[in-house]
């Protein structure tokens, strides 16, 4: 009988234990003494999503606070402890600050085809001139022609892409040969470095392709021509990025890149 009233003092313990502890839980579990605080925070500069990726944890995440962005009203609302309110107004203090404008750069790609052999076609513009003479006296071939030359404006961090069709004559094809030549050419990441005297344009990826129609024999078969590569040119200065050889001829891109933020123009 004594041994059934310990086993029974025993269990009426630990049964009492257990309530104690998860009424200690469930009052943790539930704020009672400190209170949620509200507050709507107008967002300036940067977008409302942004902002609410970047401060999310600066949330204390007890139960009842709640933190949400609004898209169309420019806002974050937050519903939490007076301290946590405090982090949050501070870092949007910090992060949420104008924008600073990213300069504007101009691009301008030319694609010239190179030949043993006179060509017909456009004729070199005086301002590719020196280019090419440095290219005469570089490489085997003696004649010059513009396929193409084009005029782009970006802004740093962005890029650009371009595409067109190639002048069949120019590359030596006659009308029973003509068919669309399409080139297209990619531009990304570009970047402005001006801790140098003259300021340079750093372009992280540059990709030029063509489909070039190749005479063999008494047909015709399609040569993929084209290059991938980082490139980085002085502010102004004509740069050769690019030569690839196709039959008995070469196709060359010149890139000359100029900062706008200083209004200056290209050359």
């Amino acid at each position: 009988m004594k041994r059934l009233l310990v086993i029974l003092t025993l269990i009426l313990a630990t049964t009492t234990a257990l309530a104690q502890d998860d009424k200690k839980e469930k009052t943790e579990e539930f704020n009672t003494v400190r209170e949620f605080k509200n507050r709507v925070f107008e967002v300036q500069y940067r977008s409302a999503s942004e902002l609410y990726s970047t401060i999310a944890l600066l949330g204390s995440g007890f139960k009842g606070s709640a933190m949400s962005p609004n898209f169309q009203m420019r806002t974050i609302t937050v519903r939490d402890f007076p301290e946590n309110i405090a982090a949050i107004e501070e870092a949007l203090k910090r992060l949420d600050r104008p924008i600073a404008a990213r300069p504007e750069i101009e691009m301008r790609i030319a694609v010239l085809i190179a030949s043993k052999t006179p060509l017909a076609g456009n004729p070199i513009p005086d301002e590719l001139a020196p280019v090419v003479k440095q290219l005469q006296a570089t490489l085997r071939y003696a004649h010059y022609g513009l396929m193409t030359t084009t005029v782009h404006r970006t802004t740093v961090g962005d890029g650009l892409e371009g595409s067109g069709v190639a002048d069949a004559n120019l590359l030596g094809l006659t009308p029973k040969e003509e068919r669309p030549i399409l080139y297209r050419y990619k531009l990304r990441d570009i970047t402005s470095v001006t801790n140098t005297e003259r300021p340079t344009i750093e372009i992280r990826h540059f990709e030029f392709s063509m489909n070039v129609p190749i005479n063999v024999g008494t047909s015709i078969q399609y040569q993929s021509v084209g290059f991938e590569t980082p490139v980085s040119v002085r502010e102004k200065e004509k740069v050769v990025i690019g030569t690839t050889t196709m039959g008995d001829k070469a196709l060359i891109v010149v890139v000359t890149a100029t900062s706008m933020s200083g209004g200056a123009a290209g050359s």
